[in-house]
């Protein structure tokens, strides 16, 4: 579904996901080596080790969220910024 929609309207909207992030995070630009080394708690890693694997992050992608439904008011805010600066974006969220 996460390819789908970013194939049907682009990667430059705002994205957000519950806990199943690691193929979006991917499709958003996130290398391989630095989701792995979030896996493994490095520094290296996407959310510098603190994040796991439920919290990976991109420049568009506002995170995945371990707490069921977490990630709704977050996709709230982005979609009320979005329409408060008149862009011409979509905040997605799964």
């Amino acid at each position: 579904m996460q390819v789908a929609a970013l194939q049907a309207i682009g990667p430059e909207n705002w994205w957000i996901t519950s806990y199943r992030c690691h193929a979006l995070a991917l499709l958003l630009g996130a290398t391989p080596n630095e989701i792995m080394a979030e896996l493994y708690g490095r520094a290296a890693g996407n959310a510098k080790g603190r994040g796991g694997s439920m919290h990976l992050y991109t420049d568009r992608l506002l995170g995945g969220f371990g707490i069921v439904g977490g990630q709704i008011p977050i996709a709230t805010g982005a979609a009320f910024t979005i329409k408060y600066k008149k862009q011409k974006e979509v905040a997605v969220c799964f």
